[in-house]
C-alpha cells in the first residue's frame, strides 16, 4: 500500500465513510524454502484507522490473497471505515480539521510444510503513516471531502 493514495467522504449528519483499495506486499525473499512449499496465503483478519483527532475506526471488507516465498508478493484488499465524524468546516491543502494519519492491517500469513502435513499460522501487523490532505467543506453536517497524499510505512 506505500505510495498514493485517495479517498472520498461523503458526510450527512456530521458522520462519513472512507474507502481505501489497493494492495500492500509482504517481501518473502529471504524466506526459506527448505520446510515449507514454495507459496503461503495471507488472510486479513483485521484494519484500523486512525485520524489525527485521536480517534479510531475499525474496518470492513477485508482482503486475502497468497505468493511465494523468495519473490515480493501483493495482496490486495479494500477497507471500509464508517460512522467517521466529520466537523463543519472548510478543507483545504493546509487547513484540515480532520484527516486520517494511519492506517494499520492484521494478517495471518498461512504457511504449510512439506509433504503438506503440517501448517503454520503466522501472525503480522502492517502499519502506514498516512500523509493526506483534505479538499472540500461540510456545513451543517453536510458535505464531501476529497482526501489525497501518500503512504509510508510506519516504523
Amino acid at each position: 500500500m506505500p505510495g498514493l493514495l485517495t479517498s472520498q467522504a461523503v458526510v450527512l449528519g456530521g458522520k462519513g465513510a472512507l474507502l481505501f483499495a489497493g494492495s500492500f506486499a509482504l517481501d518473502a525473499t529471504g524466506c526459506s524454502l527448505t520446510a515449507f512449499q514454495p507459496g503461503y496465503s495471507v488472510v486479513t483478519t483485521s484494519a484500523s484507522l486512525t485520524m489525527s483527532d485521536g480517534a479510531i475506526h475499525t474496518g470492513s471488507g477485508l482482503g486475502t490473497g497468497g505468493g511465494t516465498f523468495g519473490q515480493v508478493g501483493a495482496i490486495p484488499g479494500s477497507f471500509l471505515f464508517s460512522n467517521i465524524s466529520f466537523p463543519n468546516g472548510t478543507f483545504t491543502p493546509t487547513a484540515n480539521p480532520v484527516r486520517p494519519v494511519k492506517l494499520t492491517v492484521t494478517v495471518n500469513v498461512i504457511m504449510v510444510g512439506l509433504p503438506g502435513l503440517v501448517s503454520v499460522t503466522c501472525p503480522q501487523t502492517l502499519s502506514w503513516n498516512l500523509n493526506v490532505f483534505g479538499t472540500g467543506i461540510v456545513v451543517f453536517g453536510a458535505g464531501t471531502i476529497n482526501y489525497s497524499g501518500s503512504a509510508t510505512v510506519a516504523a
